[in-house]
């Protein structure tokens, strides 16, 4: 059913899935209850290790969603790839014919080791960079660096997580990995 599944891969049976072909799941997925992926022609990818908490949303309509290895959703974030222009005066909503809507689309990336805090919003064309954190309820238009630390509406910067440190567990749990699997 689903485009591709990794190993270890655990998805609540309440999650739903659209155009669950362009769904890619890595190893190492856990996907908790209440998730909506609707995947548009682009796909969603969750690289390995990834965490989507409950009632989060990843809504692909006109853009790739890719959330990179060792990254997370907290409860109730979502992300979406499109998004209707009403400051001219178009009409707006999926049932209105696309001549008579403005779209904005683009893109979702969350890097490795990027996090998105509860209740957050990610729009259309956004980087999250490497180890970058959102902190709860913000909301997200533009990029954000790698290893930024950034909340609120508008978003401000916090601080910088540390990436050295980052690396450095992520190769301990992968020493860890192989030394279990050789035994």
């Amino acid at each position: 059913m689903l485009g591709a599944v990794g190993e270890n891969v655990a998805v609540n049976r309440s999650v739903l899935f659209y155009s669950p072909k362009n769904v890619f799941l890595g190893d190492n997925v856990r996907i908790d209850g209440f998730c909506i992926l609707s995947a548009g022609s682009d796909g969603i990818v969750l690289d390995e290790h990834v965490h989507l908490s409950a009632y989060c949303f990843l809504v692909g309509a006109r853009g790739r969603i890719h959330l990179q290895a060792y990254s997370g959703m907290a409860s109730r974030s979502t992300l979406y790839t499109a998004t209707d222009d009403f400051r001219e005066g178009y009409l707006t909503g999926p049932t209105v014919p696309a001549k008579y809507r403005k779209v904005r689309g683009g893109d979702i990336i969350l890097g490795r080791h990027g996090l998105i805090g509860a209740g957050s919003i990610v729009l259309p064309g956004v980087t999250i960079g490497e180890g970058a954190a959102v902190g709860a309820l913000s909301l997200v238009r533009k990029d954000v660096p790698a290893f930024a630390l950034v909340a609120g509406n508008p978003l401000r910067t916090l601080g910088r997580r540390n990436g050295d440190r980052l690396q450095q567990l992520e190769n301990e749990l992968a020493a860890e990995r192989r030394a279990a699997q050789k035994a």
